[in-house]
C-alpha cells in the first residue's frame, strides 16, 4: 500500500530506510543455505555484531533443516542476545520467532506462543509489513498444531494481507492449504496450493520450491485426482532429493504411496513406502520412520504378505515408542531451555530496575541542585553581599541546569515514540530546540533582570541606610 503524501509518513519512508540499509546490506552477504558450515565464525567477536547477528541467523536456518534441536535452541537464544545488542526492531522480530520455533515440541504452547506475540509486537513497532505477516503466519503455526484450525486460518488471512516477501507468500499460503486439506475441503486447498507455487528457480529456495509441489500433490490426491497428483508429487521429490531438503521429500514420498495404496498399486505403494523410511533413518526422522513403517505395514496387509506386514507393524510400534521418548525428552529440553530464558529475562529485568533506580536517584539529585541553587538565587537577591555581576553568572548557570535538565527527561520519551530512529530523533530535538532556545533566552533575560533589579534594589536601599546613618553621626557629635 503506498505511502500518502504527507510530511510524517515521508519522515517514516526516510527513516526506516536508513536504518535498514545497514544491515540489508549485510544480509545480502549472509543468504539462506541449507547447509551446515563446519566453519563456524559466529563467535568471532572481531566481526562486527550485526555481520555475526545474520551469521548466527543463517547457522539457525541449517540447524533447522538438519533438525539439530539442541543446537537450535542454543543458536536461537544467542541470536536474540545480538538482536538486544543491536537493538533493531526488525532483527528482533526475526530473533523473537526464531525463539519461538526452538520451542517447538514444548510441553506448554504458551511458550511458543509467548515468543511469536513478542515478535509480533517488534515487527508492529518497526513498522514492516513483512515482519508483521511472517509474525502472524508463526502464531498461526501454532494453533494448526493444536488443532484449532478456525483460528490458525484467520490469522494465516492476517499473514497473507501483510507479507511482501515470495518466501513469507509461499509458506503462508502453504499452510493455508494444509489447513483448508484438514478440514475436508480439498477446493480450497488446492487454491492455496497453486498460490502457494510463485518459486521459479528451485535453486533460490529449494524447500519453498518442493514444497509447494508437495502441497499441490496433496490437494490433487484429496481430489482424487491421482494423475496429476503423481506429477506434482514426482517434481517435489526429484528438487527435494536433488537439494536435500528432507520434509517436502518424505512428504511427498508418504503422499504418493498412500495414493497408489488407496488405488491398489502395490508395487509402487511399498517401493514409496521403503524409499521414504531410508530417507527417514537418513534425516534421523522420527515422524517419518513412523509413517513409512505404517504405510509399508498396511501395504504389505493388502498384498497378503502378513508376515512382512507383522515385521513392520513390530517397527511402527517401536518407532512410535521413540517418537514418544523423544517427544517427551523433548519437552523436557524445551521446559528447560523456557527456564534458561526466564531466568535471562528476570536477571535482565533486575538489571533494568537497578539502572531505572540509578537513573531515577541522578535525576533526583539533579532537581535538588537546580531548586537548591534556585534558592540561592531568590536569597542572594535579597542580600547586598552578592553583587550584581554575580547574580547573573549564577542565573545562567540555573537556567542551563534546568533547561538541560528537561532535555534529559524528553530524550528517553523521544526514542520510545521514534522507536529510536536516528532521523527521527535528531528532527524531533531540533524542534524542541528550535522551542526552548527562544524561551531559554526569554527567561533568561526575564529572571536576570528581575533578580539583578531585584538586588539593586536591595544594594540602593542598604547604600541609603548606610549614608543616613553616617550623616547623623555628626550630628550627635556636636550635640555632645
Amino acid at each position: 500500500m503506498p505511502y500518502r503524501a504527507t510530511l510524517p509518513s515521508l519522515n517514516r519512508s526516510i527513516a526506516l530506510f536508513l536504518s535498514a540499509l545497514p544491515f540489508a546490506l549485510f544480509a545480502q552477504l549472509y543468504t539462506y543455505n541449507a547447509r551446515y558450515d563446519s566453519l563456524d565464525t559466529r563467535h568471532d567477536k572481531s566481526r562486527p555484531v550485526i555481520e555475526r547477528y545474520f551469521i548466527t541467523s543463517n547457522h539457525g536456518a541449517a540447524l533447522f533443516n538438519l533438525g539439530l534441536k539442541d543446537e537450535i535452541r542454543k543458536n536461537a537464544k544467542e541470536e536474540f542476545a545480538l538482536a538486544e545488542e543491536l537493538g533493531i526492531d526488525t532483527l528482533l522480530a526475526t530473533a523473537s520467532q526464531h525463539l519461538g520455533d526452538a520451542l517447538n515440541g514444548s510441553a506448554d504452547a504458551a511458550l511458543q506462543l509467548k515468543y511469536f506475540y513478542q515478535g509480533l509486537d517488534y515487527a508492529q513497532r518497526s513498522g514492516n509489513a513483512n515482519h508483521i505477516g511472517t509474525a502472524y503466519k508463526q502464531i498461526a503455526t501454532v494453533y494448526k498444531s493444536l488443532g484449532d484450525l478456525p483460528r490458525a486460518l484467520e490469522l494465516l488471512h492476517l499473514a497473507l494481507a501483510n507479507v511482501t516477501s515470495d518466501y513469507q507468500t509461499n509458506r503462508t499460503c502453504c499452510h493455508l492449504s494444509e489447513c483448508y486439506r484438514l478440514m475436508g475441503k480439498p477446493d480450497s486447498a488446492l487454491y492455496w496450493a497453486q498460490r502457494s507455487n510463485i518459486i521459479s528457480d528451485p535453486g533460490s529456495d529449494p524447500y519453498a520450491y518442493a514444497r509447494s509441489y508437495y502441497v499441490l500433490g496433496a490437494a490433487y490426491a484429496a481430489k482424487r485426482e491421482r494423475q496429476l497428483a503423481d506429477v506434482h508429487f514426482a517434481r517435489a521429490i526429484e528438487v527435494a532429493d536433488s537439494f536435500q531438503v528432507m520434509i517436502p521429500l518424505f512428504g511427498s514420498l508418504l503422499g504418493r504411496g498412500e495414493m497408489e495404496l488407496d488405488a491398489g498399486d502395490i508395487p509402487n505403494a511399498i517401493a514409496d513406502g521403503r524409499r521414504a523410511l531410508r530417507v527417514s533413518v537418513d534425516g534421523g526422522n522420527l515422524e517419518g520412520l513412523v509413517g513409512a513403517s505404517d504405510l509399508l505395514r498396511r501395504s504389505f496387509k493388502a498384498s497378503g504378505q502378513s508376515d512382512s506386514a507383522y515385521r513392520y507393524f513390530e517397527l511402527r510400534v517401536l518407532y512410535a515408542d521413540s517418537l514418544i521418548n523423544a517427544t517427551n525428552l523433548n519437552k523436557l529440553q524445551n521446559m528447560a531451555f523456557a527456564q534458561e530464558l526466564k531466568e535471562g529475562e528476570e536477571a535482565k529485568a533486575k538489571a533494568e530496575e537497578a539502572a531505572t533506580r540509578s537513573r531515577n536517584i541522578q535525576f533526583g539529585i539533579i532537581a535538588l541542585i537546580v531548586i537548591t541553587l534556585g534558592i540561592f538565587l531568590l536569597v542572594f537577591s535579597r542580600t547586598a553581599v552578592v553583587g550584581a555581576k554575580a547574580i547573573k553568572n549564577l542565573s545562567l548557570i540555573a537556567l542551563l541546569l534546568f533547561f538541560e535538565f528537561i532535555n534529559l527527561l524528553v530524550h528517553p520519551f523521544l526514542g520510545e515514540i521514534t522507536h529510536h530512529s536516528p532521523i527521527l530523533m535528531l528532527l524531533c530535538m531540533a524542534a524542541i530546540a528550535g522551542l526552548l532556545i527562544p524561551l531559554h533566552h526569554r527567561m533568561e533575560k526575564l529572571i536576570t533582570n528581575m533578580l539583578v533589579s531585584k538586588n539593586n534594589r536591595v544594594r540602593l536601599e542598604a547604600a541609603r541606610r548606610t549614608i543616613e546613618e553616617l550623616e547623623a553621626r555628626p550630628t550627635d557629635i556636636n550635640a555632645g
